[in-house]
């Protein structure tokens, strides 16, 4: 009996992580289609695109500073520390996000400059409005994932998306056209709704006393600035190209045809996220992070799970791309074609370098992953310069492939040398998980167990 409860558990954390996961894509595929459409410009919605861009860089370093510290020591220590390590985190996440603002008010001319995008000035003051309300947000999120809550972060997610959403289409029936600043407003609120839901469910883990400890806070930092490291030279590694599209060629136009690329992209990556938050708290526990074995049948069984779903997608992209891209973002949009077609080859690789992060940093080797993320994010900067200078927009398409090359090498040989990790092992497991899914289908007790 207490198997089956444990299974059903461990199958609705799947399903509403799952659910979070897929939620935050598909908003943003609405979101992209209605900006796109009718709501802005090509021109603008380069500008939209690079703002988020810029978000994912504040969401990012704060997240890898203080999100994989917290839930791995959460995860790791006694119950009587739980109260310091939660103290120490929320210092060290207002501690970052103040460093941040601080950042974007004096250095927000100069980015609209860089990028050529003169309207960014005033969304990035704006959105100093969000950063504050992030510091709440983001330790209700935290704390949510520690605890495997799904059910929660679905909910939270759901509404701080949903609301920016609504906002958007109540405003577009009225209105032709929609200004760049309001939109960040509309991400502002969605964000305040955000911290409304995530307090309920957060509110019986919430310490009622804040007890500073240096030790908790030197540990937390210690971990965390590794994981920072990995964290911005993935970003980098993500959205190089769309950060360098606008200087060299000189028009957020190309950017604008590159994010809704990216859109489609960011669907097929989503159950290598899904796993991976699964995936970091059990591999994380004192029991599994030494067992050599047992890590190498997560990362081995992780990835070949996130090859079973990625490959039909990615054929798909690579048959209909027009299709893909008519109702997402409509014909003015069509040079996105063969950007997109190219740049679904590197889901393959994704798979196995999102993965790589995930073990790494559980297993406490972020000093590793730091280093090894950092090598491919420059070789990957290098690349993308030279490419887009000499090939132009699908320049940045074109660079993905030989950078995802070397930066699978890589991280083979680290996995096979730490954990004896063998990658053809994940498309054995991928190409048995065929059958396990349709059993799965099938199986109508296993469905009952999950109501």
């Amino acid at each position: 009996m207490k198997i089956e409860k444990k299974n059903k558990g461990l199958l609705l954390a799947g399903v509403f992580n799952g659910m979070q996961k897929l939620s935050i894509p598909i908003f943003g595929v609405i979101s992209t289609m209605i900006l796109a459409h009718i709501g802005l410009t090509k021109i603008d919605m380069g500008v939209w695109s690079l703002f988020l861009v810029i978000t994912s860089f504040v969401e990012i370093i704060r997240q890898s500073l203080v999100k994989t510290s917290l839930i791995k020591y959460l995860n790791h220590s006694a119950g009587q520390d739980h109260k310091l390590v939660l103290s120490a985190a929320v210092f060290l996440n207002i501690l970052v996000t103040a460093a941040l603002l601080f950042i974007f008010v004096v250095f927000a001319p100069y980015f609209s400059v860089l990028l050529k995008a003169p309207a960014l000035r005033p969304m990035l003051y704006i959105f100093s409005i969000g950063m504050v309300l992030l510091v709440p947000f983001s330790h209700f999120e935290w704390i949510m994932y520690s605890k495997s809550q799904f059910k929660g972060l679905f909910w939270t997610f759901f509404f701080r998306q949903g609301i920016s959403l609504v906002l958007m289409i109540v405003y577009l029936i009225f209105n032709d056209k929609l200004s760049l600043n309001l939109l960040v407003i509309f991400y502002c609120i969605g964000i305040l709704t955000g911290i409304f839901i995530a307090y309920r469910f957060v509110k019986e883990h919430l310490e009622n006393t804040f007890i500073l400890s240096a030790v908790w806070l030197k540990q937390l930092w210690h971990f965390g600035k590794y994981v920072f490291g990995t964290g911005v030279s993935s970003l980098i590694f993500s959205n190089a190209s769309q950060v360098m599209l606008s200087p060299i060629l000189g028009s957020t136009a190309y950017t604008a045809s590159q994010s809704v690329a990216s859109r489609v992209i960011n669907l097929a990556d989503i159950p290598s996220q899904v796993l991976g938050d699964l995936l970091f708290p059990k591999s994380s526990r004192k029991e599994n992070a030494g067992n050599k074995e047992v890590i190498k049948f997560f990362y081995e069984k992780a990835v070949g799970a996130t090859l079973c779903f990625n490959i039909p997608v990615i054929l798909g992209i690579v048959l209909f791309p027009k299709i893909i891209i008519l109702i997402l973002a409509g014909p003015k949009y069509y040079d996105a074609i063969p950007y997109l077609q190219i740049i679904s080859i590197s889901g393959v690789f994704m798979a196995f370098l999102k993965q790589f992060g995930v073990i790494m940093d559980s297993t406490g080797h972020p000093k590793i992953n730091f280093f090894t993320m950092s090598i491919i994010a420059a070789v990957h900067l290098f690349i993308t310069y030279y490419f887009i200078k000499y090939f132009g927009f699908l320049g940045a398409a074109y660079a993905l492939i030989p950078s995802h090359i070397i930066g699978f090498i890589i991280s083979q040989l680290i996995l096979y040398r730490y954990f004896g990790i063998k990658f053809l092992s994940c498309f054995r497991h991928a190409f048995s998980f065929y059958p396990e899914l349709f059993k799965m289908v099938l199986d109508k007790e296993q469905w009952k167990t999950a109501q």
